[in-house]
């Protein structure tokens, strides 16, 4: 059997700008920041990495794991109705026709490997009625960097099934999520659906 791991944020859906917009809202509450989320790049970070950037840059200091934490919940509260109202929230092109066919087969097994943190990550995919292909995976409530997300995603998948699984693919849009595989040890493919080119991909 083959795990095929995917990103979520570019790669299976486009939130419609939802995650940034929550984040604001947190920050706004929380500490009187408004737009928060102008001074990071948040393509292929995680949760974690994008709260303590903002901390750095806006406030010029590192949080501490409760205020991250803080902040993260905060962000929660503002995410589902974020993701439900809006406009351009979308399911990407071919994603439901392949994870159709790739969870229909014996062959593939389906799993997340995403820098959302699991309940944000659920939210988001519930819109698109995505959840039901993914029944385990890593993210970035589980660790700070990519790639060790990427290994928690493994090693839960495995304990699911009981697979010894024959090849790994890590699915995603960002040069990010394609250097996090491969410091994982395992195969990548890369997809042009958002701000990165074939080409931005390859060098990764």
């Amino acid at each position: 059997m083959n795990l095929v791991l995917f990103d979520i944020d570019g790669t299976l859906i486009y939130s419609g700008g939802a995650g940034a917009r929550a984040l604001n809202l947190a920050f706004k509450e929380k500490y009187s920041i408004y737009d928060a989320m102008s001074v990071v790049n948040p393509h292929g970070q995680t949760d974690i990495a994008i709260v303590e950037e903002i901390f750095q840059k806006k406030l010029g200091r590192t949080p501490t794991f409760y205020e991250v934490r803080e902040i993260l919940e905060f962000y929660l509260l503002y995410l589902r109705e974020e993701v439900w109202k809006a406009e351009k929230y979308k399911v990407l092109d071919g994603v439901v026709e392949t994870l159709e066919a790739l969870a229909s087969s014996k062959d593939f097994f389906l799993g997340l490997a995403t820098g959302n943190i699991e309940e944000g990550a659920r939210i988001k995919l519930e819109r698109g009625d995505l959840n039901k292909y993914f029944k385990c995976g890593g993210f970035g409530s589980d660790h700070r960097e990519r790639w060790q997300i990427v290994r928690k995603a493994w090693e839960r998948c495995l304990e699911y099934t009981g697979e010894v699984f024959s090849n790994v693919y890590v699915v995603g849009d960002t040069p990010l999520d394609i250097e996090a595989g491969k410091k994982a040890g395992f195969k990548t493919i890369g997809v042009a659906t958002s701000i990165y080119t074939f080409e931005d991909l390859v060098k990764s």
